[in-house]
């Protein structure tokens, strides 16, 4: 079974991914693993807290607090708690159990400390974890994924995040739109750029995938994806960590970092260990 590691830190966010992890499990037939990481001696984490070794106890408690409120109907689902770094520990976890996914969920974030040091925790787990990682803002909308927005540039590894992607649309019998994003007009960018967007396509045409093409223009890859994506009112983004480094509204870091920092969609982060041989180039 296809094990989905769900970092908790007990809050409403968290808990909520859980339940959105419960209906990916039943999609592509898999399995949970809960895993609250208590990082001792150091300030709040998302998914860590102050518990000391001495208490546990409250640690447990509210664990079986979580799992009682989630209908598990027909997925198999197993809690760990573990003490350390919350990425390192969230990583080897899902090493360990050779996770198909890790899904993360997000508090809307402000301009104040603890959000931005929040954000710099996901994202630490975005660059170091084994398997893809799906982070998950709050939200009140009820999760499925039909429609996925996956953003082509002309970085080497752009295109490697198209077979999972590829997928998880099967899984969910989802339409993926691929989106040619265009930072620089002249004539070997913007060939580049179409071909790969041709040869995406092509993959997904062969994996019977339903797809549509858009070619988008502007200075800012973020704030071109996160767009288009409420536009169309996408259920994910689908982007490799890789990917261009932008400013966006202010906030200046990699694609990744500025998508969980500011997209009000789900969005689906890799890098380039998840190389996958069989796409052609």
């Amino acid at each position: 079974m296809r094990k989905i590691v769900v970092p908790v830190d007990f809050s409403i966010s968290s808990v909520k991914a859980v339940e959105n992890a419960v209906t990916i499990a039943r999609k592509v037939d898999g399995e949970i693993g809960i895993i609250h990481v208590n990082k001792v001696n150091s300030i709040a984490s998302m998914f860590g807290s102050h518990k000391t070794e001495m208490n546990v106890g409250v640690v447990e408690k509210n664990m079986e607090k979580l799992i009682s409120g989630i209908d598990f109907k027909g997925v198999s689902y197993s809690t760990t708690l573990r003490t350390g770094s919350v990425a390192k520990e969230i990583g080897s976890y899902a090493e360990e159990a050779n996770a198909f996914l890790i899904a993360i969920g997000t508090e809307p974030t402000t301009k104040s400390e603890s959000s931005t040091w929040a954000s710099a925790e996901i994202y630490r787990i975005i660059t170091s974890a084994p398997c893809p990682v799906l982070s998950m803002p709050l939200s009140d909308r009820v999760f499925d994924i039909k429609k996925i927005v996956v953003p082509i540039d002309t970085t080497i590894t752009t295109r490697h995040k198209v077979p999972f992607s590829a997928e998880l649309a099967n899984f969910f019998r989802a339409e993926i739109f691929v989106l040619g994003t265009c930072i620089d007009d002249s004539a070997e960018f913007v060939n580049k750029l179409e071909g790969y967007c041709y040869q995406v396509r092509k993959f997904l045409n062969q994996a019977n995938v339903p797809n549509e093409y858009e070619f988008v223009v502007g200075n800012n890859i973020g704030k071109m994806c996160i767009d288009y994506a409420v536009k169309i009112n996408a259920d994910l983004i689908s982007i490799m960590t890789e990917q261009e480094p932008r400013i966006v509204s202010g906030f200046k870091g990699t694609l990744a970092e500025q998508l969980v920092h500011l997209s009000p969609i789900p969005t689906l982060s890799m890098h380039k260990v998840f190389e996958v041989e069989q796409f052609a180039y």
